[in-house]
């Protein structure tokens, strides 16, 4: 009780001073002189901040309780975050799951760019789409393989093995991509086997369009990510009895095939079509074939065509 009347009394006095202070402008105002308004003044701001008091205590105590509380809440909520965080962290070294490093960051399930993927150039245009995240991997034997590539006496490897370089650097541009390279060594008699070793050692995936290490990487129970695969999928499906205008550009295995492409390279078989080579002709689509290398679609010439 007595911690309470000192209370009042001390806000009692600086509501008085504050309002004694402020008095110092008040004009007379006759009958009155301005002394007498002022210890009016600061009397009733006095028996205010004495009358207040219990109000201004309840609000200020409900204000700091609150404040407490939200604070204690927010603080126990992110321990119990990060306890789950480190739990879920430990047990996930705990599963027999290999963490390699890379400039002091850790490295796990990683994708591993092959030197085909990387000539392919295509590789780009997907990791430009967001379709590809996380940490990728080039190792430095692919590169080295790559040097041979640009290094090469013929025109055409040289020119894309070169572009294979400017690939690695465009790539290390994309949001959402860290490309990092990855110079230790690697166990294997060739770039597909050490491939594979370090695909299993990091539980990563191998990115590439070459037919024989998929099949390697798949037997050895890798995951591969196959461009050729990807592009085979998203290509616009033909059905059975669509009309195609294609042009014949060269002869088939058959001697009486011609052959053709869509805008997306799928490989047209125009029956009955040798001696349509260089001529855009109205065809119809007869079957569809799925083979390793992608779609093929078969097609026959349309009544208009053979007429003509």
């Amino acid at each position: 009780m007595r911690i309470n009347i000192v209370l009042r009394l001390v806000l009692a006095v600086v509501f008085a001073l504050t309002a004694f202070i402020f008095s110092e402008v008040v004009p007379d105002v006759p009958p009155f002189n301005r002394i007498f308004l002022r210890i009016i003044i600061t009397i009733w701001f006095g028996l205010m901040g004495y009358g207040l008091f219990p109000d201004l205590a309840k609000l200020i105590s409900t204000v700091t309780i609150k404040f407490i509380n939200n604070f204690t809440s927010r603080l126990s909520a992110e321990i119990t975050t990060q306890i789950m965080r480190i739990q879920r962290a430990q047990a996930g070294f705990n599963i027999g799951q290999p963490v390699s490093q890379i400039g002091g960051v850790s490295v796990n399930h990683p994708l591993i760019l092959d030197t085909s993927a990387i000539i392919d150039g295509r590789i780009l245009d997907i990791a430009k789409t967001s379709f590809l995240s996380g940490t990728v991997l080039v190792p430095s034997f692919i590169l080295i393989e790559l040097q041979q590539v640009a290094d090469s006496a013929d025109y055409l490897k040289r020119q894309r093995g070169r572009r294979g370089f400017e690939i690695v650097d465009e790539l290390k541009k994309v949001k959402g991509l860290r490309i990092e390279i990855w110079d230790k060594d690697t166990a294997g008699k060739n770039p597909d086997e050490k491939l594979v070793k370090m695909a299993k050692n990091l539980h990563g995936k191998i990115i590439t369009t070459d037919y024989n290490l998929n099949r390697l990487a798949t037997v050895s129970n890798i995951t591969v990510l196959n461009i050729n695969e990807l592009a085979n999928s998203v290509r616009s499906i033909a059905i059975p009895g669509e009309m195609l205008k294609i042009k014949v550009i060269h002869l088939g295995k058959d001697p009486k095939q011609g052959i053709g492409y869509l805008p997306d390279g799928t490989m047209i078989v125009v029956e009955d079509g040798a001696e349509l080579v260089g001529r855009e002709v109205e065809t119809e689509v007869s079957r569809l074939i799925q083979v390793a290398a992608g779609r093929m679609i078969f097609v026959k010439l349309s009544k208009d065509s053979k007429g003509s």
